[in-house]
């Protein structure tokens, strides 16, 4: 079964506990985001010329691909343009800009038929962002590129998001895994996962248009679709924490998340750049 998030007009108080209460939401027809998107693709385009990006995967050898994948990541992730850009779409969408810290944007390919040897993996596993940073103000935030169909889309369990599910969070370390690939060793788990993802029951994949971004709290249990479909995914993902939300102890219900630390410093505000460790 399809999920459709909930159109929403504003990203406010009431939109946030919405999220917190499980909701998914969508925002349409923002200019901002549509903006932003448009330069995320003409990137994306020029890194992957002549060949349409998602069919890039049908005409470049997996270590070509692999290789081009890998600079137009770290090249979008480190434009200061991009990033200021992406604060922009926040405040468009509604957030105050003095209370709003978010982390840095990632930008997501995956692949069709495995992810790439020795790469960051794209295809992420079941699991809620609450299980590493324990921060249950934390909304996440998802838009794809191009256009989407269920094989190559983010899945979700909504019936299990105030459900305990057991987990490898109380086993997990930010610090450890950050102290591990200063070492150069890619062992340490990148995040806790579900620990019995044979045992969660169907999920439902999210379609969005190009242009729509999508809220959902952090504690919402999702994972990447296996892509089997001979197409790669582009899509960008951030995070945010409103400081209020924070101190009054507004956010999703803990069903399950019990890993040692909240690396609020992650978070940075969207008006200076003051990490939300500091506020």
């Amino acid at each position: 079964m399809i999920l459709t998030p909930q159109p929403c007009a504003r990203f406010d108080r009431a939109a946030r506990e919405r999220l917190f209460a499980g909701d998914i939401l969508v925002f349409r027809a923002v200019t901002e985001t549509a903006a932003f998107v448009a330069a995320l693709r003409e990137r994306t385009q020029a890194a992957f010329a002549p060949h349409e990006p998602p069919q890039a995967q049908q005409h470049l050898a997996r270590e070509e691909l692999a290789r081009r994948c890998e600079a137009l990541t770290q090249e979008v992730e480190g434009d200061r343009g991009l990033a200021e850009q992406l604060d922009g779409v926040l405040v468009a969408l509604g957030a105050d800009p003095v209370r709003t810290h978010r982390d840095r944007m990632r930008l997501r390919i995956q692949v069709s038929d495995g992810d790439l040897d020795g790469r960051r993996p794209m295809t992420l596993p079941p699991h809620r962002d609450t299980w590493g940073s324990n921060v249950m103000a934390q909304v996440n935030w998802w838009a794809p590129l191009w256009p989407l169909d269920p094989g190559r889309t983010v899945i979700f369990w909504p019936a299990l998001f105030a459900r305990a599910v057991p987990n490898t969070s109380a086993g997990w370390d930010y610090e450890a895994l950050i102290a591990s690939r200063r070492r150069g060793e890619t062992g340490y788990p990148l995040l806790p996962r579900a620990s019995a993802p044979e045992a969660l029951g169907p999920a439902r994949p999210a379609i969005l248009e190009v242009g729509d971004i999508m809220a959902f709290s952090g504690a919402h249990l999702h994972a990447g679709t296996v892509n089997t479909t001979g197409l790669v995914r582009f899509s960008f993902e951030m995070r945010s924490v409103d400081t209020a939300d924070l101190r009054e102890d507004r956010g999703a219900p803990n069903a399950d998340a019990a890993a040692p630390r909240m690396p609020l410093h992650w978070f940075r505000r969207l008006s200076d750049g003051t990490p939300l460790a500091q506020v």
